[in-house]
């Protein structure tokens, strides 16, 4: 339980986000092009999903958050006995919210149904999806322990077993003719398996106590945390939901949601920093360190701009070709919300860095400001905007929302501490991406017209990542402790060939 495990807990939780977010790509992929889901239930899939992600957020009240800050707090003043209670108190109230949500939900049941579908046909699709819930808030939380403990590598492999489980029973009843039944059955499965596992690695790993934790301080921390997930809720399902409302199209739903999820797949590149640094950043604020807090927020600055810019513009630049590989011509109309919705990715990038400092110095009320701010402009927003630009609106409202959202976290997190931003990492590699962008936009314009899909991308791949590569090499942007953190993250195994690279880029 040290910090110096952050390097390679980020390895690992990166390496099982590459692989979670491939299985579901690959899940997207069969279902479409198998024609297994039409994109109508790809539509319904995605309201059911926010009627789960909703359902989780109310029942958890933002407490495995609250779970990971003080006991990793407790176990950073090195009182294991005292995150023992905090664990117990929590898993105790997060367990009985669940359970009495999921009953709840069931009565209800066919008036949900009716509500979010018309028909109460839905009705058995609903139950189903509850169920789901259940099990995942259960495994939410216990993920929560393990992030306190530091413990990323077993967290990785519960999210993991989680998601090879649930996309391949999902996708093997899907094509069996299940349809959105056998993809949430799929789902159940899956959570039951990874929940077991969750359970197993727990065990034994905090003393046993019979003594709970204060409830307050707790509830205290987490409920401007949990109100702010609310408004979260809505910046993130709203547009979709409101997509659906004013056009009662599931299938445009359907063409939206897709080409969100595949812009998802991006945050590989910065929740595994995020995840690793949050318990170290409360750490360090738990001994009143704020100078290490700076430095921290600055290195992992450095690590998400050098992935991030290149990342986001290569595939706003290239989404039509990346959208007809994975999912079909019928997916390409979603190519414009695609490449908006990767721009806007480059600031959520960053906004979750500063907002993760945010709660780990406890100023939760000032996310909830925030995100409040960000949700009610963003229901105006839309509500303006999809009438006459439909998904377009919906994606442009997205790169909007950010950029107030960026600009407001910056400030308040500046007022408490000195907030530093790799300026060295920033130019060079806004630099190194913009020579990228030309020649991936003629590729596009281009050899898409004359080669099969697959050799197009392909070629443009390779093209942006040599001439990105290349560039800062030029610049002399990556240094020796830039590698060296790669040498403590990733296997010894693979010492020899870091070295090798760094010979070569490093001068």
């Amino acid at each position: 339980m040290h910090t110096n495990n952050i390097p390679k807990g980020t390895f690992q939780i990166t390496l099982t986000n590459t692989l979670q977010y491939l299985i579901m790509g690959l899940f997207y992929i069969a279902v479409t092009k198998t024609n297994a889901l039409t994109q109508t239930d790809i539509g319904a899939l995605s309201i059911l999903s926010f009627l789960s992600s909703t359902i989780i957020l109310i029942t958890g009240l933002a407490l495995p958050t609250a779970l990971t800050k003080f006991a990793s707090e407790k176990l950073g003043k090195n009182q294991p006995e005292e995150a023992a209670s905090v664990q117990k108190t929590v898993t105790k109230t997060v367990l009985t919210l669940s359970i009495a949500g999921f009953v709840i939900a069931i009565v209800l049941s066919n008036q949900l149904s009716q509500y979010l579908f018309g028909p109460s046909t839905y009705a058995h699709l609903i139950i189903l999806m509850l169920i789901y819930t259940l099990f995942s808030s259960i495994m939410t939380l216990y993920n929560s322990t393990l992030r306190a403990l530091y413990l990323f590598g077993k967290m990785a492999t519960v999210t993991l077993t989680f998601i090879i489980i649930s996309r391949t029973t999902a996708v093997t009843l899907a094509i069996l003719h299940m349809g959105l039944e056998g993809v949430i059955i799929g789902y159940v499965v899956g959570s039951i398996a990874a929940l077991i596992t969750a359970l197993v690695f727990i065990r034994g790993r905090l003393p046993k106590t019979t003594h709970n934790a204060p409830l307050k301080p707790i509830l205290k921390f987490s409920l401007p945390l949990f109100l702010s997930s609310l408004t979260l809720l809505i910046l993130n399902r709203a547009d979709i939901v409101i997509i659906t409302a004013l056009t009662l199209d599931y299938s445009l739903t359907g063409i939206y949601y897709i080409a969100l999820n595949s812009v998802t797949v991006l945050s590989i590149l910065w929740i595994p920093i995020t995840t690793t640094i949050f318990p170290a950043l409360s750490a360090k604020h738990g001994s009143k360190k704020p100078e290490d807090i700076t430095n921290i927020l600055k290195t992992s600055s450095r690590y998400l701009i050098y992935i991030i810019l290149p990342s986001c513009l290569g595939l706003a630049a290239i989404s039509p070709t990346a959208l007809a590989f994975f999912y079909g011509q019928s997916y390409t109309p979603g190519a414009i919300p695609l490449s908006i919705l990767s721009i806007a990715t480059i600031i959520i990038a960053l906004y979750s860095l500063f907002t993760t400092a945010l709660v780990a110095i406890g100023k939760t009320t000032q996310i909830l400001i925030i995100n409040v701010v960000l949700a009610i402009s963003t229901v105006t927003i839309l509500l303006a905007a999809v009438p006459f630009l439909q998904t377009t609106g919906a994606a442009l409202t997205r790169l909007i929302i950010q950029i107030i959202g960026i600009a407001l976290a910056f400030y308040i997190l500046h007022k408490e501490i000195p907030v530093k931003i790799d300026k060295e990492a920033l130019w060079k590699s806004a630099l190194a991406t913009t020579a990228t962008i030309p020649l991936l936009l003629i590729l596009e314009a281009t050899i898409s017209k004359n080669l099969p899909i697959t050799q197009t991308l392909i070629i443009e791949i390779l093209t942006a990542a040599t001439i990105y590569a290349l560039s800062l090499y030029i610049l002399k942007a990556l240094k020796t402790q830039d590698f060296e953190l790669l040498r403590q993250a990733l296997p010894k195994t693979l010492t020899k060939y870091i070295n090798f690279i760094e010979k070569i880029i490093t001068r």
